[in-house]
């Protein structure tokens, strides 16, 4: 099927190549045109450059108007490829693979795979470390991008040290909450699906590791106690398929960034919109990448054990959200 439409020095899988905004397009492109039962991808927004932001919605059976459960994941605010890849990874592990028709059949999957493709295109480059954006950031014409990971709003700006007013920062959380066309798309469709919405996983590049609200502050609440739990279940899952080469954590986000991290998606997500399971899952270390190169050599076929422990995570989410949903029939 999807075959047909290669040269024949291309690579039929997504997680054989490189990882660009074209990239997306075209594999996004083929699915559509070719899988258009299981698959609906939207594309009405665009990013300051004009790239698409894209929502791709994956269900087999239900009409679009059903009461469904939702899975929504959301990858690459931060820029880089690693979590985007993932994305795309699981999107073609859904629609692709027979061995797993069931996890389309009872629930609905909506993916917003690139949520910062400018930001990816300019790390591409490898001119300078970057994170944010590339929007004109409302405070210096010279100065560009905005960290999209702080632009949500939720407790924006509070968290020390206050840079509202730092327009080269890599964490300038822009000149008002909810400012930048990529943080409104995600809002967006937060707030669309918001009443379906079991779990909400972001993906972000450079970390290994499931993590729960809060972000902004290290308090514990009695509500998050079920979501420590799911988050314990998911990061078991991981482990059995890739603990043997990295452990992965499931923690707060305050206790894995040592400090506050205002203006956070998850913390949007579970405080303005009431999505309980609502996470942020860090991907394919690149630090610890660069560290242990110098010393040596990582194992062969590392990226192939993260992949599939990470894949086995987000199976994880579905089976939480199918016993769910099992628990609540009438007996």
């Amino acid at each position: 099927m999807l075959n047909s439409l290669l040269q024949p020095d291309e690579d039929p899988c997504i997680e054989n190549v490189s990882i660009g905004a074209s990239t997306v397009t075209i594999f996004l492109r083929a699915l559509s045109e070719y899988c258009g039962r299981f698959i609906k991808v939207h594309s009405t927004r665009t990013t300051h450059e004009g790239r698409n932001l894209y929502e791709v919605v994956i269900n087999s059976t239900l009409p679009l108007d059903k009461k469904t459960p939702v899975i929504l994941l959301e990858a690459g605010q931060d820029g880089g490829s690693g979590s985007v890849a993932l994305a795309l990874y699981v999107i073609e592990q859904l629609v692709a693979c027979s061995e797993n028709k069931l996890m389309i059949q009872k629930v609905r999957w909506v993916i917003l795979p690139s949520t910062n493709p400018d930001g990816h295109e300019y790390v591409r480059t490898n001119r300078e470390p970057w994170k944010k954006n590339y929007s004109p950031n409302g405070k210096d014409i010279v100065a560009h991008g905005v960290d999209l990971t702080k632009n949500f709003e939720d407790s924006w700006g509070l968290c020390p040290p206050i840079i509202v007013n730092n327009a080269f920062s890599q964490d300038y959380p822009g000149p008002k909450a909810g400012s930048e066309n990529e943080t409104a798309f995600i809002s967006d469709v937060l707030a669309r699906y918001k009443t379906n919405i079991d779990t909400y996983v972001s993906l972000r590049r450079d970390g290994h590791g499931i993590l729960y609200p809060l972000a902004s502050r290290n308090t514990s609440i009695a509500s998050i106690d079920q979501v420590k739990k799911r988050a314990g279940d998911i990061a078991a899952k991981v482990n059995q398929r890739a603990g043997g080469i990295q452990w992965f954590p499931n923690q707060s986000i305050y206790a894995m960034n040592g400090k506050p991290h205002c203006g956070h998606s998850v913390d949007f997500a579970f405080n303005k919109h009431g999505i309980k399971y609502a996470f942020e899952m860090r991907v394919f270390p690149e630090t610890d990448r660069r560290i242990m190169s110098k010393f040596q050599t990582l194992p062969k076929g590392h990226d192939v054990s993260l992949r599939t422990g990470y894949f086995s995570g987000i199976r994880e989410v579905y089976n939480s959200v199918v016993n769910d949903i099992q628990n609540k029939k009438p007996k």
